[in-house]
């Protein structure tokens, strides 16, 4: 523990679940420069990275149904 680091128990935003943020992990962080720990489980970042891969974004992989194809409101088309 020369480093500074310990292992730390984290709550996933997305399942919920504990899961150890390891000190080797805090100092994989460290050295890339990331300044804010993980937010999800590793489960959870896997489906994350995959989703975003295939360009599903939180909430935004449908289309609201007052949008047209053409991207106008059918309110504005008047």
């Amino acid at each position: 523990m020369a480093n500074g680091f310990q292992a730390k128990i984290l709550i996933c935003v997305e399942c919920g679940e504990e899961f150890i943020f390891t000190v080797g992990a805090q100092e994989y962080f460290a050295e890339r420069g990331y300044t804010e720990e993980p937010r999800r489980c590793k489960h959870c970042h896997m489906k994350y990275k995959r989703d975003r891969k295939n360009g599903i974004k939180e909430g935004l992989d449908t289309i609201p149904p007052d949008i047209t194809s053409e991207g106008f409101s059918a309110r504005d088309t008047g």
